[in-house]
């Protein structure tokens, strides 16, 4: 089990995750989080989750607050949507690419 001060530490640095990840996709889009986290389908939306997901370790929940209340099982659903698009779509792995970099930077 553990301690309550443990909780607070992953809790602490999940939300700089959260921020970071957010700044990230931000910076690539060129537009607010806020503009576009609410879209379906949004490429933002949807790179931040899957980078969210696989780069930072998120929970499914977490990232469906991170989009306002998205439901876990959408967000799943984006997040493989969102892999396949990266695999077949050049254009769309460069820009997952640039985010992924910029977070490990």
């Amino acid at each position: 089990m553990f301690s309550p001060l443990h909780c607070v530490r992953i809790a602490h640095m999940s939300t700089r995750l959260r921020r970071a990840l957010v700044a990230a996709v931000e910076k690539e889009k060129g537009e607010r989080w806020s503009a576009f986290r609410d879209r379906y389908g949004d490429w933002g939306r949807d790179v931040a989750l899957m980078l969210g997901r696989l780069e930072c370790g998120l929970k499914l929940g977490e990232l469906g607050e991170l989009c306002g209340g998205m439901d876990y099982r959408s967000v799943g659903t984006a997040v493989m949507k969102m892999r396949k698009r990266v695999r077949e779509d050049e254009e769309a792995k460069g820009i997952y690419e640039r985010i992924r970099e910029t977070l490990q930077s």
